[in-house]
């Protein structure tokens, strides 16, 4: 009994978290993409949650902010680190080149499923090694200590 109070806690909290409570009395064809996309993650990170399951160790993401609005990737990006600092390693693949550097602890970079470097961010994305994968002109800068990538006319 306990057990299941504290899956119900636990689950009660990620649904919050994901603002997903008002959603839970609708069909999933009713869902945006957005929605659609939370729910999914809330229903891996219940797997792999370690209150819950104490064995899980990795969570693999494919592209987990698509359909997602500018709130509900911070949300995640929330999510993703409480669960990085519970133990979790998490692997994601993105396009989103700018998020993957404010982001990322560590990227790979690849092109036409070959390695091209591997590393911190901002030594990864660099516009001399993304320029030729993408065949357009990049751009870095600097703004309030961050580093941005920009695409040139």
């Amino acid at each position: 009994k306990q057990a299941a109070g504290q899956t119900d806690d636990r689950l009660s909290t990620l649904l919050k978290r994901l603002q997903l409570q008002d959603k839970l009395s609708r069909s999933l064809t009713r869902l945006s993409g957005g929605e659609w996309q939370r729910v999914r993650l809330a229903a891996v990170c219940m797997q792999i949650d370690p209150h819950i399951n104490p064995h899980g160790r990795l969570l693999i993401l494919d592209e987990p902010m698509t359909a997602l609005d500018i709130a509900q990737q911070k949300a995640v990006d929330d999510l993703i680190a409480d669960l990085c600092a519970a133990g979790i390693s998490v692997i994601a693949s993105s396009h989103d080149l700018n998020h993957s550097l404010q982001q990322a602890d560590r990227v790979w970079l690849m092109d036409k499923g070959a390695l091209i470097a591997q590393g911190e961010p901002a030594e990864v994305l660099t516009p001399q090694r993304l320029t030729p994968i993408y065949q357009i002109a990049f751009r870095q800068l600097e703004l309030e200590g961050r580093t941005l990538l920009t695409v040139l006319p």
